[in-house]
């Protein structure tokens, strides 16, 4: 057992003082946001939050400058690359040949051979006019680094320990993002149908540059899962698109460490990647197998290279954030939004002004513009199609924006300004009501991890207002920009909270939900008692362990599986009399409002073509008992209109009630004759 030291001496009374209006404060936070979580917000656990706050601030002001947590130096000296050499520059002219070349054979939506090559030389040409320095010094500073681990100094044992941490919590990220995966989400939904139906398309030589399929996608996530499908890793069915969403989940998480280590310290870095790899949050929207997860990933690399590029001022970083913004406008549409957040911290930055010069201005438009260009070039295919299609771009976009589909009821400023409130309660209040993406009404993370978020966010405000310190510039600001995808829905504001469209602003919820434990932590070994801050930092990590696997893992399944129609069930039942007679063309589902998809059933029979399966009007009936083989037709329990027509046609026929694993998910199977 280690010793765990309190030194309550007048030296450190500062300190004990601080922590106790802090420990007093985040458990009343802890308790108060645990009532809200179960029963909802009250006028009673307001006041109790109210003052929880008024004690978190009190500690953070008793703090001041001395006990708060180290930013990481804005202006990081750096040995500045050899410029390219001015040769080199003479290659961005073709670049943008090749890059049009791609655009216009992107315009009839099809990726073809010249289109590609065309794309590829382009982005190569791009690198060779403006990277700065050889590629190979690049490769020699990733060698020193590993070197550095070998060290036998206190500094290669700090990045060996540094290293392992990481890999821990990557390998406990790997294990909440794929535990169960085949299993858990249960059922595909109408948008799962749709996604293999586009990845069909691609194993079937259909590579589509944009999706056009239920109003339109990206086409990232459908190369993605055909990949999967190649390898060999996953039949085409939901598993594999669960594959890349909890692959996508797993790869942000150094994303998350190196983004937050970059703004403070590695140990607020290890705290969030931890926060990350254990929510509800991120692990939901990545697990469902849809493109959601593809907005944290991108937004986490982005910023990270972003921020890097600010405080090095290197042109390499700014190239390396260009083509991750790039990749991610392919991949989820509310990442749209990350161009604005990009062009915010640039702007930011240069009010800060901490390394822009007024000799050094010119490089920075410069650097900033390349970031954009480098954007724009990995899009080029997508921008191809835009010019040719705006309509089927930015449709999904403009229904919920404008009145499109259905006109704006109200006011649209105030209805943006109480989306952003419920936005912005979405992980204390009330969260998402759809039951694919989350908990139903529930807020979007747990009681725990709720109340070290709000505690973050006033250590946040506070610094930030008080200090004027920029990391909390840069979070605000990425925070009210990642939202607008769930906040600007005007035309329909029952959408607002989307746990999904706001998906992109989980790495910076986990890191400043981080802060508070980082402080804390600080502040014990500030006061002597450093295994003590870590006992109890480490006692609050469990406790958001244990919780969100129970949320997750058996809470949102049961919650899951009690809202989605069991596809799989009803193929089985097909299946079984299929493989019996031999017959794959005579199982029908039979239409009914708010019942399965047919196309879901279909794919788990490895049909992808289910459509001449499906019976919507008792004409079909009529049409199809002229044939006088045996039949299978599954229908919705409560469908006792269309039982009553089969009944009529096969007076012989049988209709059996078929149980579910799953109370409530039962369903008839009528059989034209038993043999």
């Amino acid at each position: 057992m280690p010793h765990v030291r309190v030194r309550l001496t007048s030296a450190h009374r500062h300190e004990w003082v601080a922590l106790a209006l802090f420990t007093v404060g985040l458990l009343v936070a802890f308790l108060t946001q645990r009532v809200i979580y179960e029963n909802g917000a009250t006028l009673a656990a307001g006041l109790a939050y109210f003052s929880a706050l008024l004690l978190l601030l009190a500690a953070y002001s008793r703090s001041g400058s001395l006990f708060a947590l180290a930013l990481r130096p804005p202006m990081r000296a750096v040995t500045p690359a050899p410029p390219p050499n001015p040769a080199r520059a003479l290659f961005a002219l073709p670049a943008f040949v090749f890059a049009l070349i791609a655009f216009f054979e992107a315009r009839a939506n099809v990726f073809t051979p010249l289109g590609v090559s065309a794309w590829a030389t382009c982005l190569i040409l791009f690198f060779i006019a403006f990277w700065e320095g050889s590629p190979l010094a690049g490769w020699d500073t990733a060698r020193a680094k590993i070197a550095a681990l070998r060290r036998k100094d206190k500094r290669g044992q700090r990045a060996r320990w540094l290293l392992i941490a990481l890999l821990g919590v990557m390998a406990l990220g790997a294990f909440f993002y794929f535990y169960r995966l085949d299993a858990l989400p249960a059922e595909m939904t109408s948008d799962h149908a749709e996604k293999i139906l586009d990845t069909y398309d691609i194993l079937h030589g259909k590579f589509s540059v944009f999706f056009e399929r239920n109003t339109g996608r990206e086409p990232l996530q459908f190369y993605a899962n055909a990949l999967v499908v190649w390898l060999g890793l996953a039949p085409l069915d939901m598993l594999a698109l669960k594959i890349v969403g909890a692959t996508a989940g797993v790869l942000t998480l150094p994303a998350v460490f190196l983004l937050a280590r970059e703004m403070f310290d590695a140990k607020v870095g290890l705290l969030a990647a931890f926060l990350f790899a254990v929510s509800i949050f991120p692990l939901a929207i990545a697990r469902i197998g849809l493109r959601y997860p593809l907005a944290p990933l991108f937004v986490a690399w982005t910023l990270f290279f972003l921020l890097r590029a600010l405080r090095r001022q290197t042109r390499n970083d700014f190239l390396l954030a260009g083509i991750l913004l790039g990749v991610g406008l392919n991949g989820y549409s509310p990442f749209r939004v990350v161009v604005g957040l990009t062009l915010a911290w640039l702007v930011v930055w240069r009010l800060y002004d901490f390394n822009v010069t007024a000799n050094g201005t010119r490089r920075y438009v410069l650097n900033a513009v390349l970031l954009f260009g480098a954007a724009l070039l990995v899009c080029a295919p997508l921008l191809g199609y835009i010019s040719a299609h705006p309509d089927r771009f930015a449709y999904r976009m403009a229904t919920r924006l404008t009145s499109l589909e259905v006109p704006v009821q109200g006011n649209p400023p105030l209805i943006f300004l109480d989306n952003n409130l419920r936005a912005f309660g979405m992980f204390n209040v009330r969260g998402d009501v759809v039951w694919v993406n989350s908990l139903p009404n529930a807020p979007a993370v747990d009681f725990l991890l709720g109340a070290c978020l709000l505690a973050g966010v006033l250590y946040a405000l506070y610094r930030l207002l008080r200090f004027r310190e920029y990391p909390f510039a840069l979070i605000f600001s990425a925070v009210f920009i990642l939202l607008l995808p769930s906040t600007l829905a005007f035309a329909f504001p029952e959408e607002n909270p989307s746990v999904v469209r706001a998906g992109g602003v989980a790495p910076l919820i986990m890191l400043l939900a981080a802060l508070p434990l980082a402080w804390s932590y600080k502040l014990f070994a500030r006061a002597g008692s450093e295994t003590l801050g870590a006992f109890l930092v480490g006692v609050v990590l469990v406790g958001i362990l244990l919780t969100n696997f129970n949320l997750y893992f058996t809470k949102y399944d049961d919650e899951y599986r009690r809202a989605a129609w069991n596809s799989t069930e009803i193929a089985d039942a097909l299946r079984v009399f299929a493989e019996k007679n031999n017959d794959w063309e005579h199982i029908y589902v039979v239409s009914a409002p708010h019942w399965v998809d047919y196309r879901a059933v279909g794919i788990h029979l490895g049909n992808f073509d289910f459509q001449s399966h499906l019976v919507e009007n008792e004409r079909q009936f009529v049409e199809q008992a002229r044939d006088p083989a045996p039949k299978l037709y599954v229908l919705k329990n409560q469908d006792t209109v269309s039982l009553a027509q089969l009944e009529k046609l096969y007076p012989s026929g049988v209709a059996v009630r078929v149980d579910s694993k799953t109370p409530g998910r039962d369903f008839v199977a009528f059989f034209t004759r038993i043999e």
